[in-house]
């Protein structure tokens, strides 16, 4: 039987993962192909560290900044883009935030 976690406000959800950088994260296939394009060597199974996030309000959602493995450049990434480390205390309210964030862009198409 699997559990639903109600998702979280964004507001309380940026309070938390603040609370808990850095955050530990992945990107999607498409966000590492996308990067690369732009000549970021960045692959979906490298380990990443958010080390801050921002809202960027109903249209843009909650945006981690991660640094460079070289701390030159920091990427701004949709939370929506990142997988969260299996074993992180925050995965699955991230996760339903995450949900709650397609079906409600999906609606707005």
């Amino acid at each position: 039987m699997k559990i639903k976690i109600k998702p979280p406000a964004a507001k309380q959800l940026i309070k938390d993962i603040e609370a808990h950088l850095p955050l530990p994260v992945y990107t999607t296939t498409e966000v590492s192909r996308s990067l690369r394009q732009q000549g970021k060597e960045v692959r979906a199974d490298e380990e990443l560290q958010v080390t801050s996030v921002v809202d960027s309000g109903e249209m843009g959602g909650i945006l981690c900044g991660i640094e460079s493995q070289d701390k030159k450049e920091v990427f701004l990434i949709s939370l929506t883009h990142l997988r969260i480390h299996s074993d992180h205390r925050l995965k699955a309210r991230i996760e339903a935030y995450q949900k709650a964030r397609v079906r409600s862009l999906a609606r707005q198409r």
